[in-house]
């Protein structure tokens, strides 16, 4: 089935993803905190989930209202924030329209997925079933074949010394052909282009059935890279990619099936899905409509195409699912043990706040993901015990600047932050509540 969605410059939406990653790479340095008097004192709140409740509804919907006026939003989009806290949770939303959407509601998760991937390895690791300082070249514990492929279309540059930890930390030097065009000297059809956008745009294959083998192919060709493995920090979808394959060589089963055998229904959740057929394009019933401004003019972007992102960014999930998720894993309640949550969250040297499939942000441990038509910033803060979720259902292009991108990050996590402040009188180790 053709997509209807794409009627602005392809190489601009995959360019989304690496943005907001490093935004919130230097969110620590650059969010405040709220200025006193924002909200009423804690004694008035404390114990009182209602007046919590209405207090972040208040400060969100006056906040969104600013950043809509601010950069000229329709009155169609809208946020939604959900918190998880040991005493209840709270969900807040303005917009939309008068548009029905809750913390049940459906939309694409984009780069949040590779929390899911790197815990997949993770467990893994645990299990004895890899080591993730092994070589991608060696040879799976217990079985006769390696990591990845030893073809051709495997024949990336410097792969005999890239280990499974570096494509976790992004230091392996793998060229992502999403996030990045292909070099303009390069012999190949799709030369000064996204791959991606060359197959829907030029060959007019929309509805193409992408492969692991012929992805790491477009690198292989033409021999790309970013440099040795360790030698720097660069955020690549292709590396997340490899990942989903060494899991499924390593579990003997698809990515998708994996996951959902080991997180999503252990685990209750009964909204994520990780879709990976070309044609399986739609959200499930109840979504967010996404949409997607360029020039000015806003277009729906919901069905898409995912099996070009197979491990770092196909999920579909909802609030209130990512919002347990991180949760669960991160506070040892779920699959992982204690030092193997530990090591996720070990920031490589050389890297500012990214360790193993996680960033620290300001709200705490998280990810944050964009993709056409969707936003969304997912964190858990250990000290509170409290995960957060929140999601914008919009992607402003700008005329290619993506400024926007930047602000609609900021506003999120800023959102995030406050709302946590304003729940946490209530919550049971707060100084307040002793």
């Amino acid at each position: 089935m053709k997509n209807i969605f794409r009627p602005y410059p392809m190489h601009l939406c995959v360019l989304c993803v690496l943005c907001l990653l490093f935004t919130v790479s230097v969110m620590t340095s650059c969010t405040t905190s709220p200025e006193g008097g924002a909200h009423s004192q804690p004694e008035t709140r404390q114990g009182n989930q209602q007046v919590v409740r209405q207090e972040i509804q208040s400060m969100l919907s006056s906040r969104f209202e600013q950043f809509s006026e601010a950069y000229d939003l329709a009155p169609q989009l809208g946020i939604l924030l959900h918190l998880q806290t040991p005493v209840g949770s709270y969900t807040a939303q303005a917009g939309f329209s008068g548009a029905q959407v809750s913390q049940d509601t459906h939309y694409r998760i984009a780069s949040v997925s590779k929390t899911f991937t790197a815990a997949a390895v993770m467990l893994l690791d645990q299990e004895g079933k890899l080591d993730i300082n092994d070589y991608i070249t060696a040879r799976i514990p217990g079985k006769d074949i390696p990591y990845l492929p030893d073809t051709d279309d495997f024949a990336i540059p410097h792969k005999d010394t890239i280990t499974i930890r570096h494509l976790l930390s992004h230091r392996a030097g793998v060229y992502d052909i999403f996030n990045d065009p292909i070099p303009a000297e390069s012999q190949q059809p799709y030369a000064g282009m996204s791959y991606i956008g060359y197959m829907q745009e030029i060959e007019g294959k929309e509805d193409h059935q992408y492969t692991l083998e012929e992805l790491v192919s477009v690198i292989a060709k033409d021999q790309l890279s970013y440099g040795e493995p360790d030698e720097l920090y660069h955020y690549s979808d292709v590396g997340y990619m490899l990942l989903a394959g060494i899991i499924e060589r390593t579990a003997g089963m698809s990515y998708d099936r994996y996951l959902q055998d080991t997180f999503f229904t252990r685990l209750g959740l009964n909204n994520t899905s990780a879709p990976w057929n070309a044609n399986d394009i739609s959200l499930p019933e109840p979504y967010f409509t996404g949409y997607s401004r360029w020039d000015g003019e806003f277009f729906r972007t919901v069905e898409d195409n995912m099996s070009c992102q197979i491990g770092p960014g196909n999920i579909i999930s909802t609030p209130r699912d990512t919002a347990r998720w991180i949760q669960t894993l991160l506070s040892g309640r779920g699959p992982l043990t204690q030092e193997q949550i530990r090591k996720m969250q070990t920031v490589p040297e050389g890297n500012s706040t990214y360790a193993l499939g996680i960033s620290k942000t300001v709200f705490g441990w998280g990810h944050s993901g964009a993709h056409p038509g969707y936003m969304n910033f997912v964190s858990y803060n250990e000290e509170h015990d409290s995960s957060v979720a929140v999601v914008i259902p919009i992607i402003d292009y700008n005329a290619g600047n993506m400024d926007r991108l930047g602000a609609a990050l900021n506003l999120m996590t800023e959102l995030s932050v406050r709302a946590l402040e304003i729940a946490v009188p209530t919550l049971p180790d707060s100084d307040a509540a002793e």
